[in-house]
């Protein structure tokens, strides 16, 4: 690490490493799904299918039902997917983090190898999968409902305070994860309660409102419904995205000092 990636932080080394994150981020993407008979289709497939379940549950069985401000009635899997994509950008970075470093160790071992820009390799692969999920929303609204609002096109605006969560949130367990083994069972439990304490298969209004205040200590709640507005609503990203992507960036900051803090010593761990 020079003295220029330490003064600038995790910007300076993203700049500085960005074709070693593209590159990690590629073996990721290719290695999650090699040896599989359907290869990349699964990562269209496996969304769909949580897609086609959670409908049926949700919008079926239990009638969830809600509109959106303009237009036509979205469809349920609309509202829903729209949700998820924000979720799955999370939780596809931060459930991969606890074994990291750990799947890493052979480079980790190298004094010369860039430890920090593993969850940043990370993000960037779930970056991959949100940007198909993105294209399978909007096949799906173009063949259910028709064109969506420009808007849509700012999706990635609405989604970047998400990524840099993610990121703020993949240094600290990765870090933590080289000690203490057990914290991947900790992120699974925790992934699984974010998901339904998030406004993904309800609205926000539907909340009782003596709790509707509760929900916005959960950072996902403001940008799953700045990525609904900007999808279906026709809505500009607005203040909540604002203020999620300076907290974010100060979060990465701070993650990041305490990454390198605990790096020290995974050598002797590993």
């Amino acid at each position: 690490m020079s003295a220029a990636d330490g003064m600038l932080g995790p910007v300076g080394t993203a700049l500085r490493w960005r074709q070693l994150i593209l590159q990690l981020a590629r073996r990721e993407v290719e290695g999650r799904y090699r040896g599989s008979l359907l290869g990349l289709v699964w990562a269209v497939a496996q969304p769909l299918l949580y897609l086609g379940v959670f409908t049926f549950v949700f919008g079926i069985v239990f009638e969830a039902r809600w509109g959106v401000a303009t237009g036509p009635r979205a469809p349920f899997g609309l509202m829903l997917f729209a949700g998820l994509i924000a979720y799955w950008l999370f939780s596809e970075t931060v459930a991969r983090a606890p074994g990291l470093v750990l799947s890493h160790a052979s480079l980790v071992k190298r004094v010369l190898f860039p430890v920090e820009v593993l969850p940043m390799a990370a993000v960037l692969a779930g970056f991959f999968h949100t940007a198909l999920a993105l294209a399978v929303w909007l096949a799906g609204h173009l063949v259910f409902v028709g064109m969506p609002p420009w808007t849509a096109l700012l999706a990635p605006v609405a989604l970047a305070p998400v990524a840099l969560m993610a990121l703020a949130v993949a240094y600290v367990v990765a870090g933590v994860g080289v000690y203490a083994r057990d914290i991947g069972q900790i992120v699974t439990v925790g992934l699984t309660v974010l998901m339904f304490l998030s406004p993904i298969f309800y609205p926000l209004d539907a909340v009782p409102e003596a709790y509707r205040g509760l929900f916005f200590l959960n950072p996902l709640t403001a940008a799953v419904e700045e990525v609904r507005g900007v999808l279906l609503d026709g809505e500009l990203p607005g203040l909540p995205t604002l203020v999620g992507l300076l907290a974010g960036a100060v979060a990465v900051r701070v993650a990041f000092a305490l990454f390198r803090r605990l790096r020290r010593g995974f050598a002797d761990v590993l």
